[in-house]
């Protein structure tokens, strides 16, 4: 585990993108619409066994591939309004509401969508299977399970690591106090199981947000958000978590503006927040220094310029004619 990000990055993940995408002036007929996503599925599906976390592209593949298939029927809905404003719905939650309701039906209805959902499950459950034939049991917890319910503290830009840490020094005092405390440690244990599940429910909600509101219009933008939003809400963020989102970057990146002040400020104040991170981190793990409460404000403050960063890339967007 986190030893193999760059196979995982570029073979499939990006691989999926350049399979679904096509080539640069390809004209998007149905057939070519349907292959596409019948090829990109399989890839997908193999993506989501490698590692778990391509799991929330999923959504907006397949909003993508609906777009790509009946875009000309509903541009007057989905394309950005006639008056020049904002084409993402976040600025107009009305728009987005009936959007939503709009995808719901055309991606159930969709298809070629509903084909790369279903060959991409397939494939992942086929080669999971497979996994856990050959490996027990314990394919499944250690590749799949043991995701839901991580929760290590241990170099971890993550603001969640604290609670964490002071959640299992809780457990463990409980457990070498007395035997008698063996079931509140297992209370303790349970909870903190049960919060981190509740972590992932704003991923969640921002990943969909996402796939709906922007994956349609332009879906290498799309996914760096999805990703850098789930590396920066996540309750674990270790180092090599970072190549996801950087990977996906240069897809999207000819349509942001970067020499702005704003995006210069933002950039460097996330610069700031790292050198904080790892000083303090440095102090705390290298010269065990008492320094707990330091480490964690340093990662709140990392979470914040991130999301600083994020506000300034989307702000900085180029609107462009092609959907890519």
């Amino acid at each position: 585990r986190g030893s193999a990000e760059s196979f995982v990055v570029v073979l499939p993940v990006l691989l999926t993108v350049v399979l679904l995408v096509g080539r640069s002036g390809d004209k998007a007929t149905r057939g070519s619409i349907v292959g596409r996503a019948i090829v990109a599925s399989i890839m997908h599906g193999i993506a989501i066994h490698s590692k778990l976390y391509p799991v929330i592209y999923t959504v907006s593949f397949m909003a993508y591939i609906s777009f790509q298939e009946h875009g000309q029927r509903w541009k007057k809905i989905l394309q950005p309004l006639p008056s020049g404003g904002n084409p993402f719905p976040w600025t107009d939650p009305g728009r987005l509401v009936k959007l939503i309701g709009l995808w719901v039906q055309r991606l159930l209805l969709t298809p070629s969508a509903v084909l790369f959902l279903v060959i991409s499950l397939s494939t992942f459950g086929g080669l999971t299977y497979l996994a856990v034939l050959g490996y027990g049991r314990v394919a499944l917890e250690e590749g799949f399970l043991y995701h839901f319910s991580r929760v290590d503290h241990r170099h971890n830009y993550s603001m969640h690591w604290y609670w964490i840490y002071l959640a299992r020094g809780r457990i463990a005092q409980s457990l070498s106090a007395s035997v008698a405390n063996s079931s509140s440690a297992t209370s303790s244990f349970a909870a903190m199981a049960w919060i981190g599940r509740i972590l992932l429910l704003p991923q969640a909600i921002l990943l969909l947000y996402v796939s709906l509101g922007i994956a349609p219009y332009d879906l290498s933008l799309a996914l760096f958000v999805q990703t850098f939003l789930f590396v920066a809400h996540n309750k674990v963020i270790t180092a090599q978590y970072f190549t996801w989102y950087l990977c996906l970057l240069p897809l999207c990146s000819g349509r942001i503006q970067w020499n702005s002040t704003r995006m210069k400020l933002s950039l460097a104040y996330l610069g700031v927040s790292v050198v904080a991170w790892l000083g303090s981190a440095f102090c705390l793990e290298m010269q065990g220094k008492p320094i707990h409460v330091f480490v964690w404000m340093a990662s709140v403050n990392f979470f914040a310029s991130n999301v600083n960063l994020l506000g300034a890339i989307l702000n900085g967007y180029i609107k462009t004619n092609e959907v890519t």
